[in-house]
């Protein structure tokens, strides 16, 4: 049997999509699994959940939406397998008529909360599969399978860059898609000053492509000898970095999803978003939030959220002493 998933996800989307193809594989232990998504995403982290990946982007999806009739190239690509998932065009009358017409035993699903939906993204992924499985158990935790190769290149880069073998550095992610899921930029220089101060850690700071200047300026008043910039990293490369490190703490992100299903304790700072259904399921996650006062949480009465001004460098910093590795990371 031939199975097509297909996910429209970002990083930590398609992450928490894991405990969903993680049970698809036990329940069609035969099968052969294409998961078609950004190719740059899935190859780092869906390694094991299936057989093969494609790029969602190449696929003949767009004349999925239109009335036309599909070339005959297009029926026989969808018509290649026997079931497909798609969590892309629910709702969308002609692409469920033209994707139901194509494979019957299809299924259609929204993954993004609903308003008054308070089940976690992972749990409505699942859900999603609920008429093929059976059932649909708590997701549990997420873990990803990085390619050995990665954790290779990921020491060698710490090494070529002085870090001491043996000594694990503490991972901070001061970015975030959006600028009001990140905790203020003056109280990560602080919580990166006092790991190296108290803890004697060397700092590896993470910074995304759409947060250029954020890892330089946390570094800013930090012994040059004591921090690693890691900017804009392949995703590979990034988890193999990440799978050195002691401990992790960053904003909701991908980044964060990513640290966490590699089996980093990671301490994740939520604002606007509700951890009850984005938190990362990694092995070892603890979340802070405080919502106390903030108008845009509560009532939606003001446009700028002051949620994550609430967390204290103290109240991160001993959060974060808190977290131990137990164990070595999967």
């Amino acid at each position: 049997m031939k199975i097509l998933v297909l996910h429209p996800g970002a990083l930590g989307d398609i992450i928490l999509s894991l405990p969903a193809l993680a049970a698809l594989r036990q329940r069609f232990r035969e099968a052969h699994i294409t998961f078609a998504a950004n190719l740059d995403f899935a190859t780092a982290v869906a390694q094991g959940y299936a057989d093969e990946m494609r790029s969602l982007s190449c696929l003949p999806l767009h004349r999925l939406y239109l009335r036309d009739t599909l070339p005959e190239q297009d029926l026989r690509f969808w018509q290649s397998y026997e079931r497909i998932i798609s969590w892309t065009g629910a709702g969308h009358e002609v692409f469920e008529d033209h994707l139901r017409a194509l494979s019957p035993q299809s299924l259609i699903g929204r993954w993004k909360p609903a308003p008054g939906d308070a089940r976690h993204v992972s749990q409505i992924f699942v859900d999603t599969l609920r008429s093929w499985l059976g059932t649909s158990d708590d997701p549990g935790k997420t873990r990803i399978f990085l390619d050995e190769a990665y954790r290779r290149a990921g020491t060698q880069w710490l090494q070529e860059r002085g870090c001491t073998p043996g000594i694990s550095p503490v991972a901070i992610h001061p970015g975030a898609g959006s600028p009001n899921k990140r905790w203020p930029l003056p109280r990560y220089q602080s919580l990166a000053r006092q790991i190296v101060q108290r803890k004697g850690n060397a700092i590896l700071l993470v910074e995304g492509p759409a947060e250029r200047g954020t890892g330089r300026e946390t570094a800013a008043d930090l012994p040059p000898e004591t921090v690693q910039i890691a900017a804009s990293l392949p995703l590979g490369l990034l988890g193999g970095v990440l799978s050195c490190c002691q401990s992790f703490v960053g904003n909701d992100s991908g980044v964060a999803h990513l640290a966490a299903g590699l089996g980093i304790p990671s301490l994740v700072l939520f604002g606007p978003t509700s951890p009850r259904q984005w938190s990362p399921l990694g092995s070892h996650v603890l979340v802070l939030r405080d919502t106390t006062d903030c108008g845009a949480c509560e009532h939606g009465a003001q446009p700028e959220h002051t949620c994550l001004k609430n967390l204290s460098v103290g109240d991160v910093y001993s959060s974060l002493g808190s977290l131990q590795r137990i164990g070595p990371t999967a």
